[in-house]
């Protein structure tokens, strides 16, 4: 008797010792009817997981977007995907014959999850206290009881200080010509990544950056500016569409309100020559020192003070040369490269892989990939053009010299 009851005890010691393994919540979106204010044949276009196609709302004296759970269960979570303009917004639940809001949002993210812990059959997103201003929505997902899945992006504020500052003119810049610097830093090392963009484009694209970066391992919501996507091949087309004041004001603002330790941006000849890539380059070797200088650009010193960045990275050169190592397995990534981690964040890009440039000795149009180690535009070579704190002798980090 006394073995069957040490056996049920210990029985019942390892049942409760075991921590119960949370289960994922399931899509459920297919499973709900969605309404919205107008415009119902492109109501499809809501739920299609194409981030090209959109669904707005026009001349609506209250725009909204409504999802009613068909099944038995209920909605625990909304993960909602702008399309246009950013707005401060709220999930509404039907409790009774009336609406309840049950989340509010001050619409810092294009991307974001509303959680519903208590469950709600019937759900509709709105703006808040702006009922005649279009409502615009790429994608919505609708999500069961469970652990939210990892894809669903949950995004932090920017660091108040950053070690790194990652200054790409446009979205995919970041992985083609920068290879596994944010995988490798803000994932693999856990280090504050910023990463701002000149110009974003379209809201698509704005779409795919953020699906891109979340896939790399950066939780922190990125700095998109407004500049036009301007394409030339000469350092004054860019500057002339922007605007050089402009540009400079923009960059010193970055570099006083983070503070980073350490600035990786473009190659001084724009890799394969675009300007606004040139423009990236020039104006950051010139803002490395206006953001010290307390005369130059008072608003923002007035805001944030100066700050001198210590170490100023471009892509390629052929001075102060390092070539980064993104082909060590990374632990955050289950042993997966970082380069082979910015071509995951690539592959977000897809209104951008039919994009590519001439190969001028054989004159075929070739697409744009993440720059292999043997490229002539590698994402793996850097030059170190401006440094506080002594010249890199490994050759092999950012942030060597830099405790």
């Amino acid at each position: 008797m006394k073995k069957y009851l040490f056996i049920a005890l210990l029985l019942l010691l390892t049942v409760f010792s075991i921590p119960a393994i949370a289960q994922e919540a399931q899509d459920i979106t297919g499973q709900c009817t969605v309404e919205a204010a107008s415009s119902k044949n492109s109501l499809p276009r809501l739920t299609d997981r194409d981030w090209g196609t959109d669904y707005t709302t026009f001349k609506q004296r209250w725009p909204f977007v409504s999802l009613t759970a068909q099944q038995e269960g209920a909605i625990h979570g909304l993960y909602v995907c702008f399309g246009d303009k950013l707005h401060p917004w709220q999930v509404q639940a039907m409790h009774g014959e009336e609406w309840v809001t049950v989340f509010e949002s001050e619409g810092k993210y294009a991307h974001e999850y509303a959680p519903l812990p208590e469950g709600e059959t019937q759900v509709r997103v709105t703006y808040i206290n702006s009922k005649q201003i279009a409502l615009c929505i790429n994608e919505i997902f609708a999500y069961g009881e469970g652990e939210i899945p990892a894809s669903v992006q949950q995004w932090r504020p920017a660091p108040e200080k950053a070690d790194l500052l990652v200054l790409s003119a446009h979205p995919d810049d970041e992985v083609l010509f920068f290879g596994g610097t944010i995988p490798y830093y803000a994932a693999e090392r856990g280090m504050d990544v910023v990463v701002a963009y000149m110009t974003c484009g379209t809201m698509e694209r704005r779409s795919e950056l953020l699906n891109g970066l979340w896939a790399m391992g950066m939780r922190t919501y990125p700095e998109i500016g407004n500049f036009w996507d301007k394409y030339g091949k000469k350092l004054s087309t860019v500057y002339d569409a922007w605007g050089k004041p402009a540009t400079n004001k923009h960059i010193v603002s970055l570099l006083r309100k983070y503070q980073p330790e350490v600035v990786v941006t473009h190659d001084v000849k724009g890799e394969y020559g675009h300007a606004a890539h040139l423009v990236c380059a020039d104006a950051m070797m010139n803002c490395v020192d206006f953001a010290a200088n307390k005369a130059k650009y008072t608003d923002s010193f007035k805001t944030y003070g100066t700050w001198q960045v210590k170490k100023l990275y471009l892509h390629l050169g052929t001075e102060n040369v390092i070539e980064m190592d993104w082909d060590q397995p990374l632990a955050a990534f289950q042993g997966r490269t970082g380069f082979q981690m910015a071509q995951e964040g690539y592959s977000w890009h897809v209104s951008q892989h039919e994009a590519g440039q001439k190969n001028p000795e054989t004159g075929k149009y070739e697409p744009f990939v993440v720059e292999p180690r043997d490229s002539d535009y590698s994402c793996y070579r850097f030059s170190l053009v401006h440094t506080t704190v002594g010249p890199d002798v490994e050759k092999n980090d950012f942030f060597e010299n830099i405790p």
